[in-house]
């Protein structure tokens, strides 16, 4: 009795891999079949394993670094509160004018 198997992944790559697919002569399902034949059979996946394990010291460089980027930060926010801010966007962005705050 076959077994059915279940994978989700956006729309736009099932398409483009089925085209693949198709053009290489296969199908989805003959693709994960000799996939799992390949993992049976190897005990290893058919391609580089992107995993990476990282030391606690390794990803506490890593944080560390990332914090100590500066980015500029928009000074005629500083002082605002949110609503003040989230009112500056919509104006800025055309959905709203001053008017419709006052």
């Amino acid at each position: 009795m076959d077994a059915m198997v279940t994978a989700r992944m956006p729309q736009g790559k099932k398409e483009a891999g089925n085209t693949i697919l198709s053009e290489l002569g296969t199908n989805p399902s003959q693709f994960i079949n000799d996939s799992y034949d390949y993992v049976i059979q190897t005990r290893q996946l058919p391609f580089k394993d992107k995993r990476v394990n990282r030391t606690q010291k390794e990803i506490q460089a890593a944080a560390a670094f990332t914090d100590s980027i500066p980015f500029p930060v928009a000074k005629r926010f500083v002082s605002m509160t949110d609503d003040e801010i989230r009112q500056e966007r919509l104006i800025a962005q055309g959905l709203a004018t001053r008017e419709t705050f006052t």
